[in-house]
């Protein structure tokens, strides 16, 4: 009898165990789910019709919502439909009525995000005439956004920016070329728009330019600026379409030369290498 009592407590207590063991175990797996679930990406629609409603300067958060839509520009799937709902012929309007810098800045910001999809470039055209009256005003405070821009849209097969509307470029170049410790990417940007001008043939005034790349040839350290000064020479000079003015021959030769016997980086040397040997044909 007391064995049978004694099987009876064991099995209970056996049961209980059993029971606690499957809840703990039930509990923990059920908190790490729910701790992958809050790890992992969460993929939500965003409603960009109810956006373009509150793209508005009545709207005291306007530069919250332009932030958000700033973060999600660079991406194919909501440029679809930033476009379908709106939002960017909005954008475009901000832009066009504000003087408030911060929303000014982030509609740039959109537009520079937009600007490398080709599909797009329909709703960036109506802002060109607008673009260069700003360039015209050297404004600070949105020239660096201005000129990503510019480089983006002069990057495409068909450059859709009249070469009226770049004139600007080389003047902005020499202005801030000295200043270039402090306005690098003004300069850099400037450098790659001249470049991508080269390649689509649209002509600028060169004497400027060249003004410009002697001191940088001379004075510049910086790697990456001195690849875009010595990409931008070589293109000149071996463009048909682009007249070398031998009167700055003997300073690039020497600014180039400079280059050569204090620059150790491969690609830096290969280009001024290339360049000198276009100057010297011109030489005599």
């Amino acid at each position: 009898m007391w064995t049978n009592r004694r099987l009876a407590v064991a099995g209970v207590i056996s049961a209980g165990l059993l029971a606690s063991w499957w809840y703990r175990t039930r509990t923990r797996t059920r908190k790490a789910k729910a701790a992958a679930a809050a790890a992992a990406p969460q993929s939500r629609t965003v409603n960009y019709g109810i956006l373009v409603k509150v793209l508005n300067l009545s709207n005291p958060r306007i530069e919250v919502v332009l932030q958000y839509i700033v973060e999600k520009s660079p991406f194919k799937e909501h440029q679809v439909e930033l476009e379908k709902t709106g939002c960017l012929t909005r954008i475009g309007e901000l832009l066009f009525s504000t003087t408030i810098p911060g929303v000014r800045t982030l509609c740039y910001k959109v537009f520079n995000n937009i600007s490398t999809n080709p599909d797009l470039l329909r709703h960036v055209k109506p802002i060109i005439p607008f673009l260069y009256e700003e360039l015209l005003k050297e404004d600070e405070a949105y020239l660096p956004q201005i000129l990503s821009l510019l480089v983006n849209l002069t990057s495409h097969h068909d450059v859709i920016v009249p070469a009226f509307n770049l004139r600007p470029v080389p003047h902005i170049l020499s202005r801030y070329t000295p200043q270039i410790n402090y306005q690098y990417e003004i300069v850099l940007s400037s450098l790659k728009i001249l470049i991508n001008m080269t390649c689509a043939n649209i002509k600028f005034d060169l004497s400027l330019v060249y003004m410009s790349l002697i001191h940088l040839l001379h004075g510049c350290k910086n790697n990456t600026v001195l690849l875009r000064v010595l990409t931008l020479l070589r293109n000149v000079l071996s463009s048909p379409s682009f007249q070398h003015d031998r009167a700055f021959n003997d300073d690039l030769q020497r600014g180039v030369a400079t280059v050569i016997s204090s620059n150790r980086d491969e690609e830096c040397l290969a280009l001024a290498h290339h360049a000198f040997k276009l100057l010297s044909q011109y030489m005599g």
